[in-house]
């Protein structure tokens, strides 16, 4: 009899911890959002501050989540979500990315207006498509987007960090930089010594990025974003980007 009680209270016990694991949250780990960030200065900085890191907090707040940041290559962060080292990643360009990234990556409602603009010390390069023989530089992991945006050859472009395509334009190294107006034009006014022309080429939307399999964290996530005032979080940003659609970036510029 007591061997009995004993094998039925063993599988009693067995049935209620199976029951508590189904019914536990999926994501219990998850109440740290590991986050990799590309430097996007002024939305992200190589400090892990800015507007959209602001704005992530927010997010992260409200969902009850802890954030772990990582900045990083965009190309390094797009491979980082795909292999699950991290949850979340931005800046994506929103709505064209690759079928590729698309099969294992989803975006969330929130974006920001940016601005793509082409940077060179000649307005001769400014026309991208005219300027056959010129190198374009572009942060790491952007050469796709921006290839099939301005229908230039892939072999056309130059890949690095955000300071060092900038400063491979002002070492005429390459001939034109493009990618987001602000975050060039923050860097220009710390580096360049000679004017700087710019042109724009199309507005494109950033993102950020989750694991399209991963449904209960984009239900979190959305949520969160929905009680968020991301209008107030991001106006000063606003203002920086809604400038001339061309011009020229002077040494004494302010």
């Amino acid at each position: 009899m007591r061997q009995t009680l004993s094998t039925r209270w063993r599988h009693g016990a067995a049935l209620v911890l199976m029951i508590l694991a189904v019914s536990a949250p999926v994501r219990s780990a998850t109440d740290t959002l590991r986050v990799g960030l590309e430097p996007f200065p002024p939305l992200i900085t190589e400090e892990a501050s800015g507007y959209s890191v602001e704005w992530l907090r927010a997010v992260a707040r409200e969902a009850g989540m802890t954030l772990r940041l990582n900045i990083m290559p965009y190309s390094r962060a797009k491979i980082s979500l795909m292999a699950d080292q991290v949850d979340l990643i931005g800046h994506t360009p929103y709505g064209l990315e690759s079928d590729r990234f698309y099969q294992f990556g989803q975006e969330l409602s929130h974006r920001v207006t940016t601005r793509l603009e082409a940077f060179s010390l000649s307005r001769d390069h400014l026309a991208l498509k005219e300027a056959t023989n010129t190198f374009v530089g572009t942060p790491f992991g952007n050469t796709g987007f921006i290839a099939e945006l301005t229908g230039l050859d892939q072999d056309r472009f130059v890949e690095g960090t955000l300071e060092n395509v900038v400063n491979m334009l002002l070492a005429s190294r390459v001939d034109t930089v493009v990618f987001e107006r602000v975050s060039v034009m923050t860097r220009l006014r710390k580096e360049a010594e000679q004017p700087v022309y710019y042109r724009r080429i199309e507005q494109v939307d950033a993102g950020f990025a989750i694991r399209a399999s991963d449904t209960a964290l984009h239900q979190r996530l959305e949520s969160a974003i929905d009680a968020v005032n991301a209008d107030a979080i991001y106006r000063p940003y606003a203002d920086l980007r809604d400038v001339p659609s061309e011009g020229v970036i002077r040494p004494d510029a302010e």
